[in-house]
């Protein structure tokens, strides 16, 4: 995607046996990656076209790859009118940053760019100076921003990036869209973030395959776990597939906002499941930022009714798995 974080693989399972209502299948590209939604309709009509429009106004609020977007233009400096999508987006961002205590952090595009995550992931011209990244620091916290009016004000120094977060915000528009057209059982996936209601086209709950955390997948033995979806969304991150590797040390994607290196922890993955997948997208980067021990006390305090599957490794490098109540419901044996 142009939101280069999301990267999790997922197998989507339904069926096309039609029923009294006609199975409607769209797919397309956005925001640098793909996405395929299935919804049920009466008349079989297709809202492709206006889900490409929606998908294209997310774009220019809140895409820092389009340099006539709105978080474009703030990022240089001007002081523009911030749009719904954008003050949503914002609005969210906001609240995880308050809510894991600042291990989700809009604000961390500097030291996303320093470790060269925007450009070839980093393989080339990373010359890591400790000292340049604590100045990098100086200008990194969501603190660091303000609504003001009809705009969003950052101090001096301070960029802000809504790839966390974004995608699954894209989900909850498009869920949105379609239950304005009367639409009650879909299933929306973009680049990753899920969000599902009612049944697919054999009146079953929607099932979502999440893959095991593996730098190369077996097809052979590729699930960690399935589970219904019901009226839910759902985001998974990890470190797994998305990192490079220079002078013998792998580097994650997701940055500690904290300490301004990319994360290591025994973390390999975390699926998140709750209502909004604008939320569950940014918990669970927020998570991954967090490790395993201060998501399993987080999780308890949260009022966002968070289900989690967190999948680590013990000191002796074995799998483990640490699976929330909520969620165990969920899981298919």
């Amino acid at each position: 995607m142009n939101y280069i974080f999301c990267f999790i693989a997922l197998v989507l399972f339904s069926c096309s046996e039609q029923t009294k209502r006609i199975l409607v299948q769209n797919t397309g590209e956005t925001q640098g990656t793909f996405y395929h939604i299935q919804y049920l309709s009466e008349n079989g009509e297709s809202y492709k076209i206006k889900i490409d429009s929606l998908l294209s106004k997310i774009d220019s609020s809140v895409s820092i790859y389009k340099p006539y977007s709105i978080i474009s233009r703030l990022n240089t400096g001007e002081q523009v009118q911030t749009d719904d999508i954008f003050n949503s987006v914002y609005s969210d961002a906001v609240r995880v940053y308050n809510n894991t205590k600042g291990y989700f952090d809009c604000t961390v595009s500097p030291l996303v760019s320093y470790w060269g995550f925007y450009k070839n992931w980093g393989q080339e011209d990373v010359n890591i100076d400790s000292s340049e990244i604590q100045e990098i620091l100086k200008n990194i916290g969501t603190h660091r921003t303000e609504r003001i009016d009809g705009s969003v004000y950052l101090d001096p120094g301070v960029q802000i990036d809504f790839n966390a977060i974004a995608q699954g915000y894209s989900v909850d528009l498009i869920a949105d869209l379609l239950e304005n057209k009367g639409i009650q059982n879909y299933l929306i996936e973009v680049g990753g973030e899920i969000k599902a209601k009612g049944v697919n086209a054999d009146a079953d709950i929607w099932k979502v395959g999440i893959d095991k955390p593996r730098e190369e997948m077996d097809v052979e033995d590729r699930f960690q776990f399935i589970l219904e979806l019901g009226n839910k969304s759902l985001a998974t991150s990890g470190n797994y597939r998305k990192f490079y590797e220079k002078d013998g040390v792998k580097y994650s994607h997701t940055i500690n906002p904290m300490t301004g290196f990319p994360v290591q922890n025994r973390l390999l993955s975390v699926t998140v499941v709750t209502n909004e997948c604008s939320l569950a997208d940014a918990y669970a980067t927020a998570f991954m930022a967090m490790g395993v021990k201060k998501t399993k006390q987080l999780i308890e305090f949260i009022d966002d009714q968070l289900d989690v599957y967190l999948v680590y490794t013990d000191k002796n490098g074995d799998w483990k798995t640490y699976i929330s109540p909520g969620m165990q419901k969920r899981i298919l044996n």
